[in-house]
């Protein structure tokens, strides 16, 4: 007896985790899926976990393949693939039952056989493989384990067996909402959502907050970046971005702070009405898109300054901070969001002349106080958009 299953590994970190908070990160997990397979169009049955293996029958063809794309997208998920699930009654049915499934994959080709065994069935996992091997060997143009044409995965799971040519990767991490919530500072340039991603990446429900420094047509470029993202990879919750108008600071930085400290105060203040508007609506940390030496205002110099300048209370964290630009750019590709963000235009440019790369935290703070008062005021009203909308 077979069946086609969508078939998909969870990644290591949950795996080990300890009973009570495995079964917390596999409940949300699933939740996700489904948040996942529903904005991807997918017909499966409600998935479960067994083994370490999240297992959904689908409807069609078609949704087995946009069930790996979805589950692909999730995070949490290692990897994911469509699979037969067969029984068996000894190692002997076993062989053949993958043969009947094999033999096709394998045939006029070099193959391996990777076998895996969970439980206790009174033979080994290379027992496994020296069987289903033989089985398909007359069918093959021979075995090659080191650089194979094509790859057998045999899972033993108790008198189960799941049979496929290997997982799609999928991006691990941790379930989305198993680690708070968060705001990440977001221009919706390149480094912003590369940065919010990563967030998401390690289980925390991160929403967007953009902050309109020289147009409104900021907005319309933070929305179409956000949205991709939220659609693509932000399941199981409803992600926001919310819109600050921060003209009136920048106004008060051309006219009252020196020139050289423009660039650093605007950083600072930004970061300072972060954590007013964090505080506010109960987030945990704020995430920003700054890597070391980038820019000026990312100096390791005016990082130290801006820290001392202003102590914040709210946690703030740079994923971002020893990649350069290259890097941050191969993870936009990979996470489909480089093309988008590349359209995104620069809006604000705070004067010319000189720019301090090493500011003075005493210097910075007396400047910064300057307009303190207008930053305070700016985060009491704010626009929100559902990014799913």
């Amino acid at each position: 007896m077979q069946r086609k299953v969508f078939y998909a590994a969870l990644a290591g970190e949950i795996v080990l985790k300890s009973d009570r908070v495995r079964r917390r990160f596999e409940k949300r997990l699933l939740s996700n899926l489904l948040s996942a397979f529903k904005k991807y169009g997918v017909q499966c049955t409600s998935p479960k976990i067994e083994w370490a293996r999240v297992i959904a029958a689908c409807k069609e063809d078609r949704d087995y393949t946009m069930a790996i794309s979805a589950a692909t997208h999730t995070f949490g998920i290692h990897g994911a693939t469509t699979a037969y699930e067969i029984t068996y009654e000894n190692l002997s049915d076993l062989a053949l039952r993958v043969r009947d499934i094999a033999a096709d994959w394998v045939k006029g080709k070099k193959f391996a056989v990777r076998a895996r065994r969970s439980g206790v069935e009174g033979f080994t996992s290379l027992d496994v493989a020296r069987e289903v091997g033989a089985a398909l060997y007359n069918y093959s143009a021979g075995v090659d384990l080191d650089n194979p044409e094509v790859e057998v995965f045999v899972e033993v799971r108790g008198r189960k067996a799941y049979v496929h040519r290997g997982f799609v990767k999928g991006p691990g991490g941790l379930p989305i909402g198993v680690e708070g919530r968060a705001i990440a500072l977001f221009s919706g340039g390149l480094d912003s959502p590369v940065a919010a991603w990563m967030a998401a990446k390690r289980g925390i429900e991160v929403d967007l907050l953009h902050f309109i420094l020289a147009s409104t047509a900021s907005v319309s470029d933070a929305l179409r970046v956000g949205s991709r993202l939220a659609k693509d990879w932000l399941h199981g919750y409803s992600p926001k971005l919310y819109v600050v108008d921060f003209r009136l600071v920048t106004e008060a930085i051309r006219s009252s702070v020196r020139r050289d400290y423009a660039q650093v105060v605007l950083r600072l203040a930004m970061f300072d009405a972060s954590q007013l508007f964090a505080e506010k609506l109960g987030y945990h940390a704020i995430y920003t898109g700054e890597s070391v030496g980038q820019v000026s205002s990312q100096t390791l110099r005016n990082i130290y300054a801006i820290a001392k300048a202003l102590p914040l209370y709210m946690p703030l964290l740079r994923p971002l901070a020893g990649l350069d630009k290259e890097e941050i750019m191969d993870i936009g590709r990979r996470i489909g969001i480089y093309e988008e963000a590349a359209k995104t235009k620069e809006y604000c440019r705070l004067g010319e002349g000189p720019v301090t790369t090493a500011a003075d935290p005493v210097i910075l703070h007396n400047e910064y106080n300057k307009i303190r008062d207008i930053v305070a005021k700016t985060v009491e009203d704010y626009t929100e958009y559902n990014l799913l909308d």
